[in-house]
């Protein structure tokens, strides 16, 4: 299992509201995510509680002459397409580009071919392909790798609980063969999340050996502009009390979220 380092938790926030990026931005998140995603998706994702977004290349123009500091796009993953992207994003003015749904490394090295070093390139990994690549992708000049939970449960078929490969083993197996920058699961303040506490998630991205997370719905639900810095300090402060503690806490809190899981999952069957 990878170790974590003592740096602070980075929070990507996917957002495309001018105000609430500004006040995101200066009260400590790491990058906001201008989500370009969309082709197929609602296919893909229909009958699933996800987000799909309307953003346009017009939407990271705007963001880029109104936001200081750090933009990540997340193109399309599609042949010709994913090119076409990489490039316009560059052009706009992106720091740096999220590939989705990687099946190969050919997607990945062709992305990389476009950008020629300009801006990163980070991938998530949300398919059962990707799952197996981890000692390929540790080989690449990646920015991290982000595992989304949403798409991979749709792609193993859709009937597992969201959060079963962060007890199943899945996530476990692919760590050991990926030991770079991880983000999984989403971020709000710790004293949120439902059904599953949003401190036993850092519990288990501080397992994992996470440096990143991102921010999606819940947090700008749960999070208004006035408190997004105390939001983020507190975020930051827990999670770093949560990776140092002895291993016996830290299993006993895997195994509560095990217990969790499965106890959703069951009541997901039985519904």
């Amino acid at each position: 299992m990878a170790q974590s380092d003592k740096t602070a938790l980075e929070i990507f926030l996917f957002c495309h509201e001018i105000l609430y990026c500004k006040a995101a931005m200066e009260g400590g998140c790491s990058a906001i995510v201008v989500d370009w995603e969309c082709h197929g998706k609602q296919a893909r994702q229909s009958g699933f509680d996800t987000e799909i977004s309307e953003a346009t290349h017009h939407t990271l123009s705007l963001l880029r002459k109104s936001i200081p500091g750090r933009l990540v796009t997340r193109i399309n993953n599609e042949p010709g397409l994913r090119r076409n992207e990489a490039q316009l994003a560059i052009e706009l003015g992106s720091d740096e580009i999220w590939l989705p749904m990687v099946r190969s490394v050919d997607e990945i090295k062709e992305c990389l071919e476009v950008l020629e070093g300009k801006i990163g390139l980070g991938i998530q990994v949300e398919t059962n392909e990707a799952l197996t690549i981890g000692r390929q992708l540790e080989q690449l000049p990646l920015t991290g790798v982000y595992i989304g939970l949403n798409d991979l449960r749709i792609d193993r078929g859709g009937h597992e609980h969201l959060f079963t490969p962060l007890v199943d083993g899945t996530l476990d197996r692919f760590r050991d063969t990926y030991s770079g920058r991880l983000g999984v699961a989403g971020i709000t303040a710790p004293d949120y999340g439902d059904p599953i506490p949003q401190r036993l998630l850092l519990a288990a991205m501080g397992r994992l050996g996470c440096t990143f997370g991102v921010a999606r719905r819940s947090f700008r639900r749960d999070i208004s502009i006035a408190n997004i810095n105390a939001a983020v300090q507190r975020i930051q402060i827990e999670y770093e009390q949560l990776k140092q503690r002895a291993a016996a806490e830290i299993a006993s809190d895997h195994l509560l979220l095990l217990d969790l899981v499965s106890s959703l999952s069951r009541g997901r069957t039985a519904g």
